[in-house]
């Protein structure tokens, strides 16, 4: 198990015995038993300390107890890979439905408001003391760029959300009428944000010590959040509805080359490589040597522990699954997708046992490759059940479980969060490179494809209990496609509004980061919400919403029905789409009619790219007589 290692930082005050020969000299004194805001900014230790609050805002890992996951496992919000069949209280999700007015969902909440528009202000205090401050130049500029780290953070974070923002870079005073500006356009906070990220790249340190950010973490975050806000701007321009403004393509081209200038610094570096590992990165008690991890959140026994793996373990995954239309999405061995591939095994029977045959290794080692049904009665299960058939075992160390570890089976999991991996900022370089090359940067080559995707390839993966490794093919740039062993990959099942090499660099990503947090902003930036359709445009249902393949008369001793001969299993037969009372098919864990509909292009569909404004925030305004804009078809 890891060491324990605890930074307690703390203000060190020591009392001073105040000289009693005048009495308004005493009075005139600042407090001698505390600091106040004229003695604390002195040194490093000051700046070190106070910085540590915003830690706790962007770094959450797997959480803690039986909380949201921080956006890892079933913590997504809407996306194709996995459904949330929670209530919005619970778990921070239930995102089956999208909201049906304009006055619900986020609506009334703040959190998020209130929350980095706190950390911009402890960040603004900071820049305004720093330049007081009795320490080098060097310590300046490292700490001015940490400020301006969190507060490019937090401005990414609303911008993500709510699109523009009021945007302050300086301490505003409560009485001030700057304090209820109107929110300023989402390009100029991205812009704006753009600023910050560069100004920290190019000054935060190298190495501060064990569990600080440095500039390693401020390349990874900037290729991310940049690569984020030109997409988001590409794809839908200023805002949504029918008052977006397209953005201007060199704003565009400033925001991805920030993207790829924060993962060229990493990947220069030196200090991160691929491994031969993938679950291991989400399941072991100590990421600290480990070249793939760039940032994580520390846990351990005793101290700070997750639930996560017990979620992965023994116990029913209830609150969702992984849908079919990921599983669909892994290649086969060869490289190819599955309705390409002659590897495939699942075209006439595309149960679990054929279907997972000579795939993705990563398909492995993310989900149980046997069915997991948690309405099959008469099948007694050992492991973790799911209402898509589906049991994740992304977060499952198995040696631990084998060894029946408590660590698998309550909240007792010191495993660590990996927050930032280095396949990340290889992939957000790659979709930038690509992207920039779109609006007149430099041509996208087969060296970025060397740099990127063809290096997260090169892991050698074996399935647990197997000794042959598995080491997916390299690809190829041939004109607007890619190839693998010469033949030019041509997915039937390509979005055609997508370029051919665009929709494989985004499979890469979306197989690799499965449930890490980043396909529900994938999908926002993209503008493919349309993805997440509980129907198909002939209503039959999505996969999307729809489970593993069954056949009941497979699986010795199952039933879909009681003894009362109601059903229990519901499947949907593509071969015999009418047949509600059949037992083969995809498991229909969600029936009903239109559970969620986008239409593109219209208003009461593209609103939920961006939420709601909180109408807290709208009546302070209004009551102090200024105005403060919602989001359109809000």
């Amino acid at each position: 198990m890891k060491k324990i290692n605890l930074i307690i930082l703390s203000i060190g005050c020591t009392l001073a015995t105040a000289s009693l020969c005048g009495c308004d000299n005493f009075l005139d004194k600042d407090p001698q038993d505390k600091q106040t805001n004229d003695t604390y900014w002195q040194t490093e230790t000051s700046l070190r300390t106070y910085a540590q609050d915003f830690y706790s805002s962007f770094f959450t890992g797997y959480n803690v107890d039986y909380t949201v996951f921080g956006g890892f496992f079933s913590g997504d919000n809407y996306t194709d890979d996995y459904i949330n069949l929670n209530n919005a209280n619970t778990y921070g999700g239930g995102y089956i439905y999208f909201p049906t007015s304009s006055t619900t969902d986020w609506n009334s909440r703040t959190a998020t408001w209130g929350d980095n528009y706190g950390v911009i202000y402890k960040a603004n205090v900071m820049l305004e003391k720093i330049p007081g401050m009795n320490i080098t130049d060097e310590a300046k500029a490292h700490w001015n760029g940490v400020a301006r780290y969190f507060r490019a953070m937090a401005y990414s974070a609303l911008a993500k959300i709510y699109g523009g923002v009021p945007y302050y870079d300086k301490v505003t005073d409560p009485a001030d009428e700057a304090l209820y500006k109107d929110r300023d356009s989402y390009p100029y906070v991205a812009q704006k944000i753009l600023e910050d990220f560069r100004y920290a790249l190019e000054n935060v340190r190298t190495d501060d010590t064990k569990r600080q950010v440095n500039r390693y973490v401020v390349g990874s975050y900037m290729s991310r959040e940049l690569l984020y806000h030109a997409t988001w701007l590409k794809y839908h321009g200023s805002t949504v509805g029918p008052d977006s403004e397209t953005v201007d393509n060199q704003e565009i081209k400033d925001l991805l080359q920030g993207a790829i200038d924060g993962a060229q610094v990493v990947m220069n570096s030196d200090l991160y490589s691929i491994g031969n590992t993938y679950n291991a990165l989400f399941t072991t008690d100590d990421l600290y040597n480990n070249p793939e991890v760039i940032w994580y959140r520390e846990y351990t026994t005793g101290l700070t522990c997750n639930a996560l793996m017990s979620y992965n373990g023994p116990e029913n995954q209830t609150q969702g699954g992984v849908t079919q239309n990921v599983i669909e999405s892994y290649l086969c061995t060869d490289g190819l997708p599955i309705g390409q591939s002659q590897l495939y095994m699942g075209n006439d029977d595309p149960s679990i046992w054929n279907s997972f045959q000579n795939r993705d290794p990563r398909l492995f080692q993310t989900v149980a490759d046997s069915l997991r049904i948690m309405s099959a009665l008469g099948v007694t299960y050992t492991e973790g059940t799911s209402p898509t058939g589906y049991a994740t075992k992304k977060f499952l160390n198995d040696e631990w479980f084998a060894a029946g570890l408590d660590y698998t089976t309550n909240r007792l999991s010191p495993a660590d969060a990996p927050c930032m991996r280095y396949a990340e900022v290889l992939l957000n370089y790659v979709e930038a490179r690509y992207e920039i090359a779109q609006v007149g940067g430099e041509a996208f080559t087969q060296a970025d494809l060397d740099a990127s995707i063809n290096e997260i390839r090169s892991r050698q993966l074996t399935k647990w209990g197997d000794t042959q490794a598995v080491t997916m093919p390299t690809v190829q740039l041939v004109g607007n496609s890619l190839s693998v062993n010469g033949t030019v990959i041509n997915d039937p099942a390509r979005d055609p509004e997508v370029d051919p090499v665009l929709w494989e660099i985004r499979r890469e990503r979306r197989v690799e980061l499965i449930m890490e947090g980043r396909r529900g902003e994938d999908l926002r930036r993209w503008a493919k919400f349309e993805y997440l359709n509980s129907e198909n445009a002939d209503g039959t249902p999505s996969k999307t919403f729809l489970g593993a393949y069954v056949n009941v008369a497979d699986y010795e001793g199952m039933k879909s029905k009681d003894d009362n001969g109601n059903r229990t299993l519901f499947l949907f037969d593509p071969e015999n789409p009418t047949n509600s009372d059949t037992d083969k098919g995809y498991i229909n864990y969600l029936r009903g009619d239109d559970l969620r509909v986008f239409n593109k292009g219209e208003l009461d569909s593209e609103r939920y790219y961006l939420r709601a404004i909180p109408a807290s925030e709208i009546t302070l305004y209004k009551d102090r007589g200024f105005t403060l804009t919602q989001n359109p078809g809000w």
